[in-house]
């Protein structure tokens, strides 16, 4: 292994938070988890040092440092905590309303990840701030694919998509397409516009309309209802 391969190794160590196994230990997490989102809900994340996080948390600094190496790994910490919250919420609408169209559904996936981040100003600011870590962008990237699964399931259930092996890559990069639209809102902005927000959607859309056309036939229902005995 060379020079570089070690610098890459130990970034990537630094960036990911050390998770407790005793019953004392996770209250500690928990603890500084509560006064890290309580920080970035009022200051930038640059603005953060971990002596700041054990002060306002009340929790010493070597409990502090043994949990998390770096800023960047109480950060990685406190993303793993919204992205749960966040499935709960967003995926956790595994059934959605019947839609008219393909694109009513992709339209209404991104407008749950919108509320989400509207009213968790702390998860706006991990998801779409200005730190970059390799855990951090590993969990967004996972987060995303959750995003994609869900909305293949729900189109799946509503209508006839066309055979092939590349969907799940395909609605990923739609997924990613509005994300960007998000994200780059949220760099000049501090929030996502409505603007922003609507043109992800219809960025999102267009991508996808090159592979699933304007009209995906609706799905039949697998069982006729029994007629009445005579």
């Amino acid at each position: 292994m060379n020079q570089i391969d070690r610098r890459a190794i130990s970034r990537r160590d630094t960036a990911s938070p050390r998770k407790p196994q005793r019953k004392n230990g996770r209250e500690k997490y928990e603890k500084l988890l509560d006064a890290l989102e309580t920080l970035i809900s009022e200051q930038d994340s640059t603005d953060i040092s971990l002596a700041n996080l054990s002060q306002v948390a009340g929790v010493p600094a070597a409990s502090v440092y043994h949990f998390f190496p770096s800023v960047d790994a109480s950060l990685t910490a406190l993303a793993e905590r919204h992205y749960k919250s966040f499935g709960d919420v967003v995926l956790g609408h595994s059934d959605f309303s019947p839609a008219e169209s393909w694109q009513d559904m992709l339209y209404h996936l991104c407008d749950l990840v919108r509320s989400y981040y509207e009213d968790n100003i702390s998860a706006l600011k991990v998801h779409y701030g200005p730190q970059s870590s390799w855990a951090l962008r590993q969990l967004q990237m996972e987060n995303n694919w959750r995003l994609a699964d869900t909305l293949i399931k729900n189109l799946s259930r509503e209508f006839e998509l066309p055979p092939s092996q590349d969907w799940r890559d395909r609605f990923m990069c739609a997924i990613n397409i509005n994300d960007s639209f998000c994200s780059q809102a949220y760099s000049r902005f501090g929030r996502i516009t409505e603007e922003a927000a609507a043109e992800g959607k219809r960025a999102a859309a267009a991508y996808l309309k090159l592979y699933l056309g304007e009209l995906l036939q609706r799905r039949q229902l697998r069982f006729a209802p029994l007629e009445a005995s005579a």
